[in-house]
């Protein structure tokens, strides 16, 4: 009756719930409207500067008077003149292209190490001293910066310190650059470099900050923040990892606190513009509304219960003289309830008759309360005498008998008894093990089954005391009857582990713990299928895997060496598992050894590593899933084959791309008078006495001749200009003087100079 009653009360809640949710929507979606038409625009503005800034970059990257300036190295006063000029008739003329978006803009020239700009010239030194100088960056750093490469680069907002006497304030810039000369990217000789007024931007976000209170952020293609807000808060990797499309919203947490993110993304250079708006600032009044509705709400709850209560409490007093009727029920129903009242009294007759079903039920129980606390004991859980008799009484379990032994049967395979191993075949199969074992063989001895897994049985023998002179035949009989009936009639394939006999209850879990250790020899011997504990306690104590073995292991799997790799994997094994003597212990230490040999071999060359593990392979976890010796040398050899593969297609990808390094160095600066194995090794960072004979042995020619080649068949190319002479082929091919050309020349082609170009002069004239 009160939950009825209570039920009522959900129209209001539901009504209010639905009233909010609607006007929370609304005012989101009107927010969000409105933030990214502020966006938008405040994009469009930012890109049409931007693009102003690209045109200017290419008029002056254009100019053919800036192709000349970078490459002079003199600076001589004529020289000097020419960079002044450039600075006079071209830099001031673009200056007034520039709009109040840009601050400044300078020119670098590594080769003259000088920076020009509009009525300035200067040495890059004085330049960062005297003028415009980062806060984040040391002379060597800015000077690195103007000569690594960059296409079109904004670089974040950085500090500027203006140097000069008139302004010495600092100010936030965002950079522009562009390497020069444009179509070179492999030589770079300055840079453009525009400075943009953060200030300005921040102008164009000032109307999205002051509407609704938010900060802008502007982020690159890469997530690297440009330029924000001052004083706003670092976006969380969360955020931006949520930047995919070219415009979006979400709702998230930054700092602890809820926010609406709006983003869109430039069409000029690919960046996020991305507003982030607190939600308490837009639901304010949506938040005064819920206060006021939750206040109401509760009203109406605390007068709903009231009332409820007291119209519940006024109906069921009848019903409480029932109530107070129930102890006394002493018979069962006999007839048919006609109304609450009646059926309550009725149920009180029967409540004696669930009692006796819920004792048939317990009854029905017994099996499986009996297989967990033989489960229980096998584990060593031992009770006081008196208790355990309390216990075995009320499962119905006997041990008439003092001594006890423990035998684990495990299936390995039942693909003949049943191809399909669904569930039911293997629960199956557990049920024929514990039948035989139970009812049809051993009618002399207690047996008691336990479910340990899918595939394992543990059988707790309570023996018959006999006669017999070795305690483990009293159990020979059993385990050798049962191993051929599995597999003779049922097709079963078996593995069964027997303990040795102990005296006791309190010796179950001992028993156990043996017959688990019998079952791990699987591993060491698989062609057994009984194994007994007493058979196994003398074994060796340790394992073969002396240290010269592992060093020749290693070098040869560096080496790449996979026929003496399986030789002394084979030669281990034979050592260890010949004689069957190793424990399974020892046997899992000479599979981490191997391992730990593998990944020290591996761990020192990464990318040899990464081959090997290309398929998710782990080492360790893929040797200690071995069952049997036989899978365990397979497994070893297959990963060790792989880690030497692995190193023979590092060393010739290594030589391949080294061979191809020392030829396009060579192509490069064949030019140059000085190319020599010297130079080259400097340039490689290996040693000259290395690169020659690597040299020799890859290509089969030497350095120098190599060398002599290239620069014939470049002279023999310049030969067909009539216009060149040979003092000049044989300075722009990288000799010094014209005979030395002229006799390396006839020695390589067999004629001179000038006897090879008559006879391409003849050839010209014979062909129509």
């Amino acid at each position: 009756m009160l939950v009825s009653n209570c039920l009522l009360l959900l129209l209001p809640i539901i009504i209010w719930f639905v009233f909010y949710t609607q006007f929370e929507h609304i005012m989101k979606a009107n927010a969000e409207r409105s933030n990214l038409g502020m966006l938008e625009q405040m994009r469009l503005n930012i890109d049409s500067n931007l693009k102003d800034i690209e045109h200017l970059s290419n008029q002056m990257i254009l100019n053919p008077k800036l192709r000349y300036l970078l490459d002079t190295q003199s600076k001589n006063l004529s020289e000097r003149y020419h960079l002044v000029q450039f600075s006079r008739d071209y830099l001031k003329m673009y200056s007034h292209m520039t709009n109040n978006f840009v601050y400044d803009f300078y020119i670098f020239l590594d080769r003259s190490d000088s920076v020009i700009k509009p009525n300035l010239v200067t040495d890059s030194h004085s330049f960062y001293d005297k003028y415009y100088s980062f806060d984040h960056l040391t002379y060597e750093e800015w000077r690195k910066q103007m000569i690594s490469y960059h296409s079109q680069t904004y670089l974040p907002a950085a500090t500027l310190q203006r140097n000069s006497s008139l302004k010495n304030d600092p100010m936030k810039v965002i950079t522009f650059m562009q390497s020069l000369p444009v179509e070179d990217t492999s030589t770079i000789k300055g840079s453009l470099v525009v400075l943009i007024d953060e200030a300005k931007i921040h102008e164009m976000t000032r109307k999205i900050e002051s509407a609704n209170g938010s900060s802008v952020y502007i982020v690159d293609q890469n997530h690297e923040l440009i330029s924000s807000t001052p004083g706003a808060s670092p976006l969380s990797k969360s955020i931006l990892n949520e930047l995919k499309s070219n415009t979006g919203l979400l709702n998230t947490h930054l700092n602890g606190q809820d926010v609406m993110v709006s983003f869109t993304t430039s069409e000029q250079v690919g960046w996020y513009y991305i507003d982030v708006m607190p939600l308490n600032l837009y639901l304010h009044k949506l938040k005064q509304m819920e206060h006021l509705a939750l206040w109401l709400l509760l009203l109406c709850i605390l007068v709903g219960s009231a009332a409820a209560y007291g119209i519940t409490y006024r109906n069921y007093f009848p019903i409480k003289r029932i109530v107070e009727a129930i102890p006394a029920g002493k018979f069962h129903p006999r007839k048919a309830a006609g109304d609450e009242f009646d059926y309550i009294m009725e149920m009180m007759k029967v409540s004696w008759d669930e009692e006796r079903s819920i004792k048939n039920k317990l009854t029905q129980q017994l099996p499986l309360l009996r297989s967990n606390y033989l489960h229980r004991v096998l584990q060593g859980y031992y009770e006081p005498p008196e208790q355990m008799k309390q216990s075995l009484e009320f499962m119905g379990i006997q041990f008439p008998f003092p001594h006890f032994a423990v035998i684990l049967v495990q299936v390995d395979d039942l693909t003949r008894f049943a191809p399909n191993q669904s569930e039911k075949q293997w629960a199956l199969v557990r049920f024929i093990i514990s039948n035989l074992a139970e009812d049809s063989i051993y009618d002399l001895h207690t047996i008691h089954t336990i479910d340990l897994e899918k595939n394992r049985l543990a059988l707790l023998v309570n023996l018959l005391p006999d006669q017999l002179e070795h305690p483990t035949c009293r159990v020979k009989d059993i385990v050798s009857e049962l191993h051929y009936i599995l597999e003779t009639r049922f097709k079963l394939e078996i593995s069964i582990a027997i303990s040795g006999v102990h005296e006791g209850q309190h010796q179950i879990g001992e028993a156990y713990l043996e017959a688990a250790a019998a079952l791990e020899y699987r591993m060491v011997n698989g062609q057994l299928s009984i194994f007994y504990y007493h058979d196994i306690r003398q074994q060796k104590l340790q394992y073969y895997y002396p240290v010269e073995t592992e060093l020749q292991l290693i070098n040869c799997v560096r080496s790449g060496d996979k026929e003496q790799v399986v030789l002394l994997l084979k030669q281990l094994f034979d050592m260890n598992f010949s004689d069957e003597s190793i424990t399974p212990e020892l046997g899992r230490c000479l599979l981490f050894s191997l391992a730990s040999t593998l990944l020290r071999i591996m761990t020192s060359d990464t990318p040899a590593y990464r081959r090997l593990t290309e398929g998710d392979i782990h080492p360790v976890r893929f040797l200690l899933s071995c069952k049997t010796t036989d899978e365990m040398f397979e497994k070893a050899k297959d990963l060790y084959l792989s880690a030497a593969e692995s190193f023979k297609l590092e060393r010739s990808d290594h030589s391949e791309q080294l061979l191809l390094q020392i030829q396009a160095c060579i192509q490069a600066n064949y030019a140059d008078p000085n190319m020599s194995l010297n130079l080259l090794s400097e340039h490689l960072q290996i040693t000259p006495q290395y690169i020659s004979q690597f040299f020799k042995r890859v290509s089969g020619q030497n350095l120098n001749d190599y060398l002599t080649v290239v620069r014939m068949d470049h002279a023999k190319e310049l030969m067909s200009d009539p216009g060149l002479t040979n003092a000049q082929i044989a300075k722009m091919v990288g000799y010094t003087s014209d005979s030395v050309f002229i006799r390396v020349f006839k020695k390589v082609e067999g004629i001179t100079p000038g006897k090879y170009r008559e006879s391409m002069t003849k050839c010209d004239r014979r062909i129509p």
